[in-house]
């Protein structure tokens, strides 16, 4: 069997979504004929995470660039006693793609998982920045849109759902939302407590929890106080336990101001929760308006407030919401189309026969075959 080697910035938890990806790709190109592990290029905890679902994974500190040549030189060496036959990197620019290259790896793979562009005029990254990648993977439409060039592939990830929907959130308890994100800037966690603060000023009885860790944990602190509901809204800390939070939630908010495709919407729809986002980067590839859950424009609490208070009104089309959720994930996101079509990526980079076939295009989305 071929073996790949799947490389993550760190094992810190603001890299769980692409290490999802990673621990599902290699559980599930093993039906497609590959052997993968991981290799983090920082510690934390999420390689024991990894290990314990019983997957291979290493960690070598290296920053990922030139610049710290020791840190190149030991992933160079270790590549040299552990060969691999395809690199999929999910992090790094072209130092990374050449120690793989100089340590003997026949393909290199490199996954875009977030958009980027060239400068603050808004061009295109042009095929230049991705030397010595056999292919490029994109994590949606959105992400692809910024590549120029260099013929990026969309590639969706998946997670796992239940044969039948799961339970909706018991309708006698108080509306619930719930936020798992990284507490930065970027993703506006703020508006989740102004809107919180506007409907309860309305008389709507609802709460919301936030799961995550980052610099802006205490100024959302100072928020809910400063806007009265330091009651209503809760803080987590960073949590592992994601299943569990999304059956005692009503719905997930996802408040950002830039995404390209979160795990954790798609995690919410295979919990049959309806999802309320912002419409930016790949977010209308996955939640359909109006029918698996609410898109509003970035940066409007008015509007994030009345999708909350439409789902917190009417139970039965917050529940039919995420019923609709369920069932785009089940038919269209599943970790094992995910990995079918990366497999023909890995395929086709390698000179092998493939074994995959293309993947249906799922209603109200977009995705490009491989």
């Amino acid at each position: 069997m071929p073996t790949c080697l799947q490389i993550v910035k760190n094992a810190q938890p603001e890299c769980t979504g692409i290490c999802r990806i990673a621990a599902a790709l290699a559980s599930d190109t093993a039906a497609f004929g590959y052997t993968t592990s991981v290799l983090f290029l920082g510690e934390g905890p999420l390689q024991g995470a990894l290990r314990e679902q019983g997957i291979t994974a290493v960690t070598i500190p290296w920053e990922g660039s030139r610049g710290d040549l020791r840190g190149m030189w030991s992933v160079w060496s270790w590549l040299r006693k552990h060969p691999a036959d395809l690199v999929h990197t999910h992090h790094g620019g072209l130092a990374v793609r050449a120690v793989a290259r100089a340590a003997g790896v026949r393909a290199v793979v490199q996954h875009i998982h977030s958009r980027i562009l060239e400068n603050r005029g808004g061009s295109s990254v042009s095929q230049l920045r991705f030397k010595a990648a056999d292919a490029v993977i994109a994590s949606s439409q959105a992400a692809a849109a910024c590549l120029r060039d260099c013929h990026p592939e969309v590639v969706y990830a998946g997670v796992p759902s239940d044969s039948s929907p799961p339970s909706a959130k018991p309708r006698s308890e108080v509306f619930r939302l719930g936020v798992l994100t990284r507490l930065v800037p970027l993703k506006n966690v703020e508006a989740v407590i102004r809107a919180v603060a506007h409907l309860a000023g309305l008389g709507i009885d609802l709460s919301a929890q936030i799961a995550g860790s980052g610099p802006s944990e205490a100024p959302l602190h100072d928020l809910a106080k400063e806007l009265g509901v330091a009651d209503r809204v809760s803080f987590l800390g960073w949590r592992s336990d994601v299943r569990g939070l999304l059956a005692s939630w009503n719905a997930l908010v996802i408040p950002s101001l830039e995404e390209s495709f979160p795990i954790t919407a798609l995690e919410a729809m295979a919990a049959a929760r309806p999802v309320v986002a912002t419409r930016v980067g790949g977010l209308p590839e996955l939640v359909v308006d109006h029918v698996t859950g609410r898109l509003i424009p970035p940066g409007n609490v008015e509007a994030l407030s009345a999708a909350i208070a439409q789902l917190q009104g009417d139970p039965e089309c917050s529940d039919r919401m995420g019923l609709e959720g369920w069932r785009r994930i089940r038919d269209n996101f599943s970790p094992r189309l995910m990995a079918r079509k990366t497999a023909a990526i890995y395929d086709r980079v390698l000179k092998r026969r493939s074994e995959t076939v293309p993947a249906e295009i799922p209603s109200g989305g977009r995705i490009t075959s491989v």
